[in-house]
């Protein structure tokens, strides 16, 4: 059974975003666990995976759209993060808000374009 425009399919999914997902997990158990040492270690290479994904998909926009958001969650998950673990909730989680904000924007301004082009693009 053909399984078309449905997802991501192993063939789209390049092989950074298995390893960003299992790095993003470990910093959240990390985070969960109180584990601050390893979860701060944990920030550079999740953070990092986002972006370089980010760039090598940049070339179609709904691929670069849902990467560009998904890179400014996890940089704001992390300033969340490192604002528990270091008590800098004043200083970072402002940071941290507008980030979820940017990658929120990003997407309504997207969807928005796309709904108001093409609704049927959006099935």
């Amino acid at each position: 059974m053909e399984n078309k425009n449905r997802g991501h399919s192993d063939q789209n999914w390049h092989p950074l975003e298995y390893a960003h997902v299992y790095l993003w997990l470990i910093k959240d158990m990390c985070w969960a666990q109180g584990w601050v040492k390893v979860g701060t270690a944990m920030v550079i290479p999740t953070v990092l995976f986002a972006y370089i994904i980010t760039w090598i998909q940049r070339e179609k926009i709904k691929c670069l759209v849902h990467n560009v958001a998904i890179s400014l969650w996890i940089t704001a998950n992390s300033l969340w993060m490192l604002a528990e673990f270091y008590h800098l909730e004043n200083e970072l989680k402002p940071l941290s808000s507008i980030g979820f904000a940017v990658g929120l924007l990003v997407l309504g301004i997207y969807y928005l374009t796309m709904l108001v082009k093409r609704p049927k693009a959006l099935n």
